[in-house]
């Protein structure tokens, strides 16, 4: 991974510390504002991280609207048939 600058203010984080709040920070859970805010400094200025962000938010729209779908018939026949054999 590339730094996104060669210096760090004691308030800043690094992309390691970046990666490891992402999904706290999709889901909402970074309830701090200082973290919050220091995670999004750090976007503005990694685009590695940035990209990452983007990438999983991407992910789990898809996860979100393949959930709602529902199977087609035959394979719910065969899932249910499979099912009951059990």
């Amino acid at each position: 991974m590339t730094k996104a600058r060669e210096t760090k203010g004691p308030d800043d984080i690094g992309c390691l510390e970046a990666i490891e709040s992402l999904y706290a920070y999709l889901d909402g859970e970074i309830g701090d504002p200082e973290s919050r805010a220091a995670f999004e400094e750090h976007l503005g200025h990694c685009r590695s991280c940035f990209s990452r962000l983007e990438l999983e938010r991407r992910l789990a729209e898809h996860a979100r609207k393949a959930a709602r779908s529902s199977a087609p018939q035959a394979l719910r026949s065969r899932l249910k048939g499979l099912l009951e054999k059990i």
